[in-house]
């Protein structure tokens, strides 16, 4: 099984295509891959609860992509509750995600 790290750290509603990312992220899961789904920095607005993004977050689960929030980028964006499936995390988990090496990282 291949493993795959996404990493989303724009605000993928302000750029044309920016929700490929979830649709890769998507993909690799549904064709077995091991897939994560970091989001850091501006990348954590997806996460907001009633977000339009947030809406993709059961397909995403179902495809069996884990997703993480980074906390201290939530917390100065003042996102203080996230939809269920994502989890809060910190850069330190990226980090030994990225030792622990991935087959391809795409960093968005």
């Amino acid at each position: 099984m291949s493993r795959y790290l996404v990493v989303g750290s724009r605000d993928i509603t302000e750029y044309a295509g920016g929700e490929s990312l979830f649709d890769l992220a998507e993909s690799l899961g549904k064709n077995r891959g091991d897939v994560l789904l970091f989001l850091v920095e501006n990348g954590v607005l997806s996460a907001r609860e009633n977000s339009r993004t947030a809406r993709r977050i059961p397909d995403l689960q179902s495809a069996g992509v884990r997703i993480l929030a980074d906390d201290v980028s939530c917390r100065s964006r003042g996102i203080d509750h996230l939809p269920e499936g994502i989890r809060l995390s910190g850069m330190d988990e990226l980090a030994d995600a990225i030792a622990l090496g991935f087959d391809n990282i795409y960093w968005y």
